[in-house]
C-alpha cells in the first residue's frame, strides 16, 4: 500500500495514545501485515512492528508476492499480480525473473568457489575468508499512479570484512509493463547536468558524503532511480558518493529540476 497523508504518523501501537516512533512521507510505499477492527495497520518500520491509521493507507490493486527461485532462501525476488492487463503484468515478470535467473548463475559460482578453496590450507586457517555466498532481495519504492518502481539488491560475499552490493532500479508502466529507463527522463544533456548539480548541492552540505566537485556525483544513463509523489530518487551505488557504511545512499530530485 501507499500513505495517503503527509506526513503519515508512525505509532508504537494501535491508537493516538501510543508513542509516535516517526513518520511516512506521502507516497511512501509499506507492507501492512494485518488490520485491527480499530481502524489501525500494522506495518514494519525500521526492522519493528509498528502502527499507522488505516484511513491515510491508498491499498493498490498491484500485488507483489515474494517468491524464491528454486526454493532457495537467499534469492528472494518479486512477482507482480491484479494488474488489468496479463500481458502487462507477464512483460514486468518475465523481467523480475530473469534478474533472478542471472542471480542464480552467481550463487552456483559462489558455492562451486566455496568448494574448491575449502581444503586449501589457508582456509582452514582462515575459514571466514573463503564462506563465499551470492543473495539477492528486494523493496517495493513506489506502486502508484500506474507506476512501479521495485529495488533488488545483489549481495557477493567473499571474505574479508564485507561483502559488496549493488542495486538495480526497474521501474515500471502498469498499463503496458514497459520498463522506463532513466533516459526517458532525463532526455537531454542539460537535464542531467541539472540532476547532477541539485545532486551536488544537497551532498556538500552533508557530512555523510564525500563528494569534492560536482563531476564527483555521477548522474548518467546508467543511474539508478525509483519514482516517489513530486520526482524521482537517485540511488547512488556502494563507495559511489559516501563510505561503505552509508549503503546505498538515495537523494530526492524534484520534478522542476528536470522538467
Amino acid at each position: 500500500v501507499n500513505t495517503k497523508g503527509s506526513p503519515l504518523t508512525v505509532r508504537s501501537g494501535p491508537g493516538t495514545s501510543y508513542k509516535k516512533v516517526g513518520s511516512l512521507e506521502k507516497g511512501k510505499a509499506v507492507t501492512v501485515y494485518s488490520k485491527t477492527k480499530s481502524g489501525w495497520s500494522e506495518i514494519r518500520y525500521n526492522e519493528k512492528k509498528a502502527y499507522v491509521s488505516t484511513k491515510y493507507l491508498k491499498f493498490s490493486n498491484v500485488k507483489i508476492t515474494k517468491k524464491k527461485y528454486k526454493n532457495i532462501s537467499d534469492l528472494s525476488y518479486p512477482q507482480v499480480s491484479g494488474l488489468k492487463s496479463k500481458a502487462a503484468q507477464d512483460k514486468i515478470n518475465q523481467v523480475l525473473t530473469k534478474h533472478a535467473k542471472d542471480a542464480y548463475s552467481s550463487y552456483l559460482q559462489a558455492k562451486k568457489d566455496r568448494e574448491k578453496d575449502k581444503n586449501e590450507e589457508w582456509c582452514k586457517e582462515s575459514p571466514y575468508s573463503c564462506q563465499y555466498s551470492y543473495s539477492i532481495s528486494y523493496k517495493v519504492k513506489f506502486n502508484q499512479d500506474g507506476k512501479l518502481s521495485i529495488l533488488i539488491d545483489d549481495y557477493y560475499y567473499s571474505g574479508g570484512a564485507h561483502g559488496m552490493g549493488y542495486t538495480t532500479s526497474y521501474n515500471f508502466k502498469e498499463s503496458s509493463g514497459k520498463q522506463v529507463k532513466i533516459s526517458e527522463i532525463l532526455t537531454s544533456k542539460a537535464k542531467y547536468t541539472k540532476v547532477q548539480k541539485y545532486a551536488y548541492d544537497y551532498m556538500r552540505k552533508r557530512d555523510s558524503f564525500y563528494v569534492k566537485k560536482q563531476s564527483d556525483v555521477p548522474v548518467n544513463k546508467d543511474s539508478q532511480f525509483y519514482y516517489t509523489n513530486g520526482g524521482i530518487y537517485l540511488v547512488f551505488q556502494e563507495y559511489e558518493v559516501a563510505p561503505y557504511a552509508a549503503g546505498h545512499p538515495a537523494v530526492k530530485i524534484p520534478s522542476k529540476v528536470y522538467k
